[in-house]
């Protein structure tokens, strides 16, 4: 079996009841700060929030949880680049690891894949550019090549009314964030 690729969990995913009190209660005992809050197609709200301005989020919370629901809905991990995220894509293919979701977030691109119990898992790098989230453009890591995927993704991010560069977005959310920790 090859070596894997070196791979960190950045973060997870919370099914709430409100959102917005949990942005609450994570900006005042964490000094986290809201970089994106949007609507999902299925019309939920979700509230992405960071501490790491290299991290788009950390935590992203989204509505729609049902009382006999278990909050947390993902584990996310990093990967170091789009080749070795392909390569992970067609690895899980191949073995038939259940691959639930390929998307291009216009920051990210990633694959949700199940673990043997139905976890869900995320694997994704960063783009070199910036929308607001959610977002979410169709992906096929599978059959694309490398250059099809990130001109599509260049072109559609520069479309977007929001687009900025990742490194404009990073200082950004690093003045966000000294200010909230200053207001502490």
């Amino acid at each position: 079996m090859a070596s894997l690729p070196k791979m960190n969990f950045r973060h997870t995913g919370i099914s709430t009841f409100d959102p917005d009190f949990l942005a609450r209660f994570y900006s005042r005992w964490f000094g986290m700060v809201a970089s994106d809050v949007g609507d999902a197609k299925a019309g939920h709200r979700v509230i992405f929030m960071t501490g790491d301005p290299e991290e788009h989020h950390q935590i992203a919370f989204a509505s729609g949880r049902q009382p006999e629901w278990l909050g947390a809905d993902q584990l996310s991990f990093t990967i170091g680049s789009l080749s070795e995220l392909k390569q992970r894509a067609i690895a899980f293919h191949e073995a038939g690891v259940p691959i639930l979701q390929q998307k291009d977030h216009g920051n990210t691109w990633s694959v949700d894949v199940a673990d043997p119990e139905g976890n869900r898992i995320e694997i994704y790098t960063p783009t070199g550019w910036h929308v607001s989230q959610p977002t979410g453009w169709p992906l096929d890591l599978i059959t694309e090549s490398e250059e099809t995927i990130r001109a599509h993704t260049q072109a559609s991010a520069r479309s977007s009314l929001d687009f900025m560069t990742r490194k404009e977005w990073m200082a950004q959310i690093q003045a966000c964030i000294d200010a909230q920790r200053a207001a502490g």
